[in-house]
């Protein structure tokens, strides 16, 4: 394996559990355990994605899908609990 191979897994492991946990809410959870893994997963992306293989496109959807979830549910519960 490629150190980018490597680095693309780590990513895209970090963009997915982004993703599953960024609407968690509850106690600060989101910011605390999920964020900084999407952010991780975003600058990996940013340093692997000058190899130019097609496989890098699926991070950034993945973190996208993520982030407007994530505010999605945030906005949600901010406009049930008022």
């Amino acid at each position: 394996m490629t150190k980018n191979s490597i680095l693309f897994a780590l990513a895209l492991l970090f963009a997915l559990w982004f993703t599953a946990a960024g609407i968690i809410w509850a106690y600060w959870f989101a910011i605390l355990f999920a964020y900084p893994f999407g952010i991780t997963a975003f600058f990996i992306w940013r340093f692997i994605r000058k190899d130019g293989k097609k496989r890098n496109k699926a991070i950034p959807i993945i973190l996208i899908t993520g982030l407007l979830c994530s505010l999605g549910f945030l906005a949600y519960i901010l406009i049930t609990k008022h």
